[in-house]
């Protein structure tokens, strides 16, 4: 909100306009684009979405007091407030939302993050390193948003634009010198970023997801680019980056419109910034030598696997392409905290099996992070892990398969079934494991021999099962919610957290086996 309020005629500058229909010369006091939410003196923009039409509930937000709509639709009958036709009107909200805040993201730099999976974790270790710069970091992302001791909650990845351009509002006002911020598919075919000024666009790479919304990869791959073709490039930003995954075979893709300087990160030397020195990998951490262009950064972390390597190449890069130097970024990436819910470790009592949540919910995810445990497991690595409702059926039989490949037992169960039968989701993912050779077997045979797997319906159930089959040099993976505390069952949202119901029960059953 702002106080004196912002003339309707000043925020259409940034706009298209197809059409005016009244004075445009009144005061706005806010923005939505949920009737229900206008306020009296708000700004109402129409968006076509994929469920409603903003525009059937003009007459609900002029009843709440709306001071103005926008829309890509006229009116069938005449308003009593001023109306804008614009050609996109979630275009429109994006850049009004920016000026009606004061283009804050001006006042701070702007790293936007975009890619299939490593965001969240890449957030996290940029957070620590720009800590260790002595700045005072903002993050935006699927966990949470901080700045400055501040913490909230956010319903997406990537707010709707009021929202965004609200929060880079406050971080501004309050001192922040960086923001890195997690940029969906969805936030960019949505144009929830359009308006926001980037400094670095970040790509961590490409793989199925979300082809529920997008309708395939080639549309997918386009959402992506975006953020180089369209938002870096519209950036009043000085000194602009794309950094780039020098590993994905879809990177020069996803790229091919950007024209400004690039850093590739990645595994080898054929990147920019690449591991160089003797690795020492295992299940406490990794510890080796980065290389960048001008240099070298020792880097010791918690975090595990080849896949968590490559997200501090990355975090080195964009580190670099804002100037941060050496010490703080090693340091940075020694202090990052473990990340909720990407192979987070589950404490157990002495001798229990070494357990780990991961939020692992595509193919490639669970490909990497079984990966980066399997040749760190002495033991047998068993996964625990499904697939959610609601959402791309395409990837359930590859998930089955992804477990199949790299794991020595699974168990099948349920994840976040939303609308749908557990069981049909379930039914789905078997034949991504049965094709790789793994058979089915009852509970009650579960953990007496390998490459076969178990279903369970009941998430809780089913953790047990696998944790009460593996001995102590074994490592358990519970793939699919990771920092999630919730389960959603149809119309309900469940109480349920992976990390705490895993570590309960590893505490039942030492007890149990002590009597």
């Amino acid at each position: 909100m702002s106080g004196q309020g912002v003339k309707l005629s000043l925020l259409m500058d940034s706009l298209d306009v197809l059409e005016v229909r009244g004075n445009p010369d009144v005061d706005i006091h806010g923005i939505s684009i949920d009737s229900r939410e206008v306020k009296p003196g708000c700004l109402f923009v129409a968006i076509v979405g994929q469920r409603t039409d903003g525009h059937e509930f003009i007459a609900q937000a002029l009843g709440n007091g709306a001071k103005a709509i926008v829309g890509s639709r006229l009116p069938a009958e005449d308003l009593t407030v001023p109306f804008v036709l614009v050609k996109n009107s979630s275009e429109a909200l994006a850049l009004i939302s920016s000026r009606f805040f004061g283009d804050p993201s001006c006042e701070f730099r702007l790293v936007g993050i975009t890619g299939t999976n490593g965001k969240t974790t890449l957030t996290y270790l940029l957070e620590s390193i720009a800590k260790a710069a002595g700045l005072n970091p903002g993050v935006i992302g699927t966990v949470d948003v901080r700045y400055l001791g501040n913490t909230e909650s956010t319903p997406h990845t990537t707010p709707q634009a009021p929202q965004l351009q609200s929060l880079f509002r406050r971080m501004a006002q309050q001192g922040v010198d960086v923001v890195f911020m997690e940029v969906s598919s969805h936030g960019l075919e949505l144009d929830r970023v359009l308006g926001s000024n980037f400094d670095v666009g970040v790509f961590t790479n490409l793989t199925r997801d979300h082809l529920d919304f997008h309708g395939g990869m080639e549309r997918y791959a386009q959402a992506k680019a975006l953020l180089f073709n369209r938002e870096l490039i519209r950036s009043k930003a000085e000194n602009k980056v794309a950094v780039i995954n020098a590993e994905d075979p879809m990177r020069e893709r996803v790229v091919s419109g950007w024209n400004g300087r690039i850093i590739r990160f990645g595994l080898h030397d054929d990147a920019d910034v690449y591991p160089s020195g003797p690795l020492k990998s295992d299940l406490e951490g990794i510890e080796t030598d980065i290389r960048y262009p001008s240099g070298l950064v020792k880097v010791r972390s918690r975090m595990v696997g080849k896949h968590n390597l490559e997200n501090m190449t990355a975090a080195v890069a964009v580190a670099r392409a804002l100037d941060m130097d050496q010490q703080a970024i090693g340091k940075g990436i020694s202090s990052c905290p473990v990340v909720p819910g990407r192979l987070e470790r589950v404490d157990g009592p002495a001798g229990s099996p070494s357990v780990f949540v991961d939020y692992a919910h595509t193919d490639d995810a669970l490909t990497n992070v079984i990966s980066a445990l399997a040749p760190l497991t002495s033991g047998r690595l068993i996964v625990v892990f499904g697939c959610g409702g609601d959402r791309d059926k395409g990837k359930r039989p590859l998930m089955g398969k992804a477990v199949a490949k790299g794991a020595d037992l699974a168990v099948v169960t349920s994840d976040n079934p939303r609308t749908e039968d557990p069981l049909t989701i379930i039914d789905q993912i078997l034949p991504g494991l049965l094709g790789e050779g793994f058979k089915r077997v009852s509970q009650g045979e579960f953990g007496l021999s390998d490459h076969v797997f178990a279903v369970e319906e009941n998430r809780c159930d089913a953790i047990d099962l696998a944790l009460r089959a593996a001995d102590e040099d074994d490592v358990v993976l519970i793939a699919g919610k990771g920092h999630e505390t919730y389960q959603l069952v149809g119309d309900q949202v469940l109480d349920f957290d992976d990390r705490i119901i895993a570590a309960e029960l590893l505490v039942k059953i030492k007890q149990a086996r002590m009597q």
